[in-house]
């Protein structure tokens, strides 16, 4: 994979859904598509905001959804659901059952399964999936989760991952646990911190070709590094616009580590363009 590939693939903003395609005739066909990429949005917007809802919907309704939506077949719908029901899951695990009295089919089961595992309620997530008659191999797997507190970010599934719970909770912990995975590439005494804007500022401007010279620079597996902390600073910032708690962390960060090449690479970033 080029260099030029690594920038265009990783996610920059959280998504816990894809966008579906909106055609402009009065067909019915373009009306259906219009009633999709409307309950997308609207699952996505619960999602996104359900930490700050004064009336909070029904998570079990949300799941199953989420569910029904055909672009949540594809891999990179998963990890943020999971750290959405994982954090909702340690806060509130009176409401396991609840959840899980929805008629699910496989794809909701199976994030209710892994989300109680990143929770650590095994002994919930083992009751449901024999009620749900999975097989003991099946089950076996279960143990395999990462728990989410202990989840340290190694690149953008587990970063959406922390979205998922921040967005579900409203915790800051989450915040700066991306912030930190960022800072550690960023602070690496091996990286130039204004490699890391000049791979934001080619994804702006849309000129991958640009970053050629951080593929001359440095190895492949530095170069894809740079790229995943681009992607986390510039999903930091992107969601400081739109939700002060995110804002704060990065404010309050700014304030604690203002010396560091991470904090000087945030800053320059967050100035008007």
């Amino acid at each position: 994979m080029s260099l030029r590939d690594r920038a265009r693939g990783p996610r920059f903003l959280l998504a816990f859904v894809l966008g579906c395609a909106i055609g402009a005739s009065a067909t019915p066909a373009a009306a259906q598509k219009t009633d999709a990429a409307a309950e997308v949005q609207a699952v996505s917007t619960a999602l996104n905001t359900f930490y700050k809802a004064p009336k909070k919907p029904d998570v079990g309704d949300l799941v199953a959804r989420w569910e029904r939506l055909a672009a949540t077949d594809q891999p990179p719908a998963l990890p943020p659901m999971i750290g959405f029901l994982a954090a909702y899951f340690e806060k509130n695990p009176a409401q396991v059952d609840r959840v899980a009295n929805h008629p699910f089919g496989r794809k909701g089961e199976t994030v209710v399964l892994i989300s109680l595992e990143a929770a650590a309620n095994d002994a919930a997530a083992r009751r449901l999936a024999a009620q749900w008659h999975w097989s003991d191999a099946e089950m076996a797997k279960l143990g395999e989760i990462k728990p989410l507190a202990g989840l340290v970010p190694q690149g953008p599934s587990d970063l959406d991952t922390l979205w998922g719970a921040a967005f579900s909770t409203g915790d800051p912990v989450y915040v700066r646990k991306i912030y930190d995975f960022y800072a550690a590439v960023a602070n690496d005494p091996k990286v130039e911190f204004g490699d890391i804007v000049l791979v934001i500022q080619a994804r702006r401007n849309n000129k991958p070709d640009s970053l050629r010279g951080i593929g001359e620079r440095y190895s492949p597996a530095m170069a894809q590094k740079i790229v995943f902390a681009a992607s986390a600073i510039w999903s930091l910032m992107a969601n400081a616009a739109a939700h002060p708690f995110v804002k704060a962390e990065l404010d309050e960060i700014e304030k604690e580590a203002a010396a560091t090449n991470a904090v000087k690479a945030m800053v320059a970033l967050r100035q008007p363009q």
